[in-house]
């Protein structure tokens, strides 16, 4: 007989540098057809490195405006078949998704349209399962496109003058599951943002203006922690804050600093792990770029604002944790001139040691991913000279063996993007030059590890909310069971947009680890049925949001397998005389009890008709199937006392004597659940 007292812990019931002669190499993705792009490295610490090369198929060509550079590639499954599509808007009036292969998809490329200069964001804004496809032009045009390239019904709108650095970000204000998209608007003198539901019309008190100019993308987060949303958005002059419904939160707007303006999106984090959002504001004065932190209520955050290389405030305040304390880094620069432009600080304030460090004129925002493979991230930032490079950079500010990377033109305002478009595991990256050359490079062998993937796309995710997240999961749990899987679970993510977890594992402590969930688990809980006897694994989850952006690696948990199965073999080898003795902890019974807890077995007098309440306990299986309720009646023993055990037969409500394995007791009453584990011995 297996005793469970209410001490049990609950388990979830159902329910987780320069070369004379550069070298050339080719890489399994590059076999059949792909570019092998020369490398050109100027600092003296390298004399040899494997060469980066473009996917098959790629470079892709696109026109582009003599005035105007086009921004932003997209790497998002836009037709439901798992893998990812390279999406690029370009100056000449066109819009192409190309296949990884380069093949553009049917319905596409879309001509005729007005100048396009910044990224699209890619999201299911009108909740029928299916991704949409939404971009600006300079001449007031909102374009909103299906997968397969026809328009949305009620779209496009036109909008009125809209810069040609602002994009529009999507997010579900209101919790109806449909998306909104917010779009800033220069309009000169005075800015303003707009907000408009997925059918196009405008969303309540909205738009709303500002005191100048706004040529940047606003973002959007809950800031304040009350579960509502906030949209964050610039002008030359101040920074503004509005509630979802246009009313401005206390304390803002804000001036910038020495009233510099801006035209990169302001970041949204939690800067120093305190479990509250911080705003980041990068903006430019004459000859100096800032970097400003405020508070969800327009405080400034201690040791800013400081400065950055610059002038030119183009540069998004990306943040990422690069040096493994939690607490994230900021990174940022400007249009210098023949000496470091890039730098990076502490959530402090404090320059890092080894930065600032020149990439050239940069106006690129950086991705922040591990490029190399080696557990740590890497920065990779492109360079504004003509033909560019695209640097990686360590945490120190070295360069990255093998980098930079050789482009047929400048990055200008834009940014990487980075995943596995493949899906075979390996590390691709995506940029579209100034000239309109789209790249596709390809790292063979070097894996993609989105869990090490701090920002990985220019407005940080596909919905561009500049809203650095999610949260890491909290509470995992591990619990070997007798039939041999291991049984995990988790606490649910706080965010509102999360789409579910990646469960990975590894047998070494520290990783690396590898996925064993098959693709993204809407619960908090997962069964592990592909580990061994006898053997430790350690385990850890992170969190997806439908934006498609990662967490970083939960707390690792570990766990031993096969420890009840041990021990019944060695009871077995004891009784042959094999071994002279050890404990069994479990009978051969198949009788179990279930110790009711005391907040339900002591009750007053039955006079007291208050304690009069219905109470259920109730047996399932691991599949969440009710297999049998023991007790389901209104709690009214003549003694209102319940402290008998209550003892379960090992069979189902008709009778049938069920299998040996792993159940769950639920025990529910007024204020009262809790769940046990039940292990079955036959």
């Amino acid at each position: 007989m297996v005793i469970l007292p209410s001490a049990v812990a609950a388990v979830l019931l159902i329910y987780g540098e320069s070369l004379s002669t550069p070298s050339l190499h080719q890489t399994e993705d590059a076999l059949g057809g792909g570019l092998r792009e020369v490398c050109h490295v100027s600092s003296s610490s390298h004399t040899s490195w494997p060469e980066l090369p473009q996917m098959p198929g790629w470079p892709k060509g696109m026109g582009a405006h003599p005035n105007y550079a086009p921004s932003g590639c997209v790497l998002a499954d836009i037709d439901g078949d798992g893998d990812l599509e390279i999406l690029a808007g370009s100056t000449d009036g066109s819009f192409h998704v190309w296949s990884y292969e380069g093949i553009e998809l049917p319905g596409w490329p879309k001509a005729g349209l007005g100048v396009i200069q910044t990224e699209a964001a890619v999201g299911d804004m009108d909740g029928n399962g299916d991704p949409e496809i939404l971009v600006p032009d300079r001449t007031g045009n909102l374009y909103a496109w299906n997968h397969d390239g026809t328009n949305v019904p009620g779209w496009p709108l036109s909008v009125g003058e809209t810069g040609g650095l602002e994009a529009a970000v999507l997010f579900d204000l209101d919790g109806d599951g449909y998306l909104e998209v917010i779009l800033g608007q220069r309009l000169w003198p005075n800015g303003r943002v707009q907000v408009f539901r997925a059918s196009g019309t405008t969303f309540p008190g909205w738009p709303q203006s500002l005191d100048y100019m706004c040529v940047a993308t606003p973002s959007v987060a809950d800031v304040d922690g009350d579960s509502l949303y906030e949209i964050c958005a610039v002008s030359y002059y101040s920074v503004y804050l509005w509630d979802q419904d246009g009313n401005p939160e206390p304390g803002w707007p804000v001036l910038n600093y020495y009233g510099g303006a801006s035209y990169a999106q302001p970041v949204i984090c939690d800067l120093d792990d305190d479990g509250d959002l911080e705003i980041l504001v990068m903006y430019y004065t004459s000859g100096q770029d800032w970097v400003s932190v405020f508070r969800h209520d327009g405080t400034v955050f201690p040791g800013w604002p400081e400065t950055y290389p610059g002038p030119q405030g183009y540069v998004c305040p990306v943040t990422a944790d690069i040096d493994g304390d939690r607490d994230c880094e900021v990174f940022g620069g400007g249009h210098v001139f023949g000496g470091p432009d890039f730098s990076c600080r502490h959530h402090s304030g404090i320059q890092v040691t080894g930065w600032p460090v020149m990439v050239g004129m940069v106006e690129c925002s950086p991705v922040i991913f591990d490029v190399d493979g080696d557990g740590d991230r890497e920065i990779v930032v492109g360079s504004n000279t003509n033909p560019g490079q695209l640097y990686a950079f360590h945490e120190n500010g070295s360069v990255v063996a093998g980098w930079p990377i050789s482009m047929s033109g400048a990055a200008m305002v834009n940014s990487p993007a980075v995943g596995d478009v493949d899906l075979d595991g390996d590390i691709e990256i995506a940029l579209v030059n100034g000239n309109g050359t789209v790249n596709l490079w390809t790292s063979d062998g070097v894996p993609y590890r989105g869990y090490y993937t701090d920002w990985g796309s220019y407005f940080h995710d596909l919905w561009n909310t500049g809203w650095f997240h999610p949260l890491a999961p909290a509470g995992l749990r591990a619990s070997p069971l007798p039939s041999g899987p291991v049984l995990l679970d988790w606490s649910q993510n706080p965010e509102p947009d999360v789409a579910g977890y990646n469960v990975y594992r590894s047998e070494f402590g520290g990783g690396p680890y590898d996925r064993v969930s098959p693709g993204i688990i809407p619960d908090t809980v997962y069964l592990d049925t592909t580990v061994s006897p006898l053997s430790t694994y350690y385990y850890v989850v992170t969190c997806i949001i439908k934006a498609q952006a990662e967490s970083r690696l939960s707390d690792e948990v570990s766990v031993t397998t096969g420890v009840e199965e041990a021990q019944e073999a060695r009871c077995k080898m004891q009784e042959a005389g094999l071994l002279q003795s050890y404990p069994n902890p479990f009978s051969r019974s198949t009788t179990v009890t279930y110790q009711m807890p005391s907040a339900v077995s002591r009750r007053r007098t039955a006079d007291d008709v208050s304690t009069y309440q219905p109470i259920n306990l109730s047996l399932y299986d691991l599949s969440g199937r009710l297999v049998r309720t023991l007790i389901d009646k209104p709690f009214n023993y003549p003694t209102m006392e319940l402290s008998n055990d209550v003892v379960w037969d090992g069979r189902d409500e008709k009778g049938r004597e069920l299998p040996g394995g792993v159940y769950f007791l639920r025990l529910t009453s007024t204020g009262l659940a809790r769940s046990a584990k039940v292990v079955l011995l036959r």
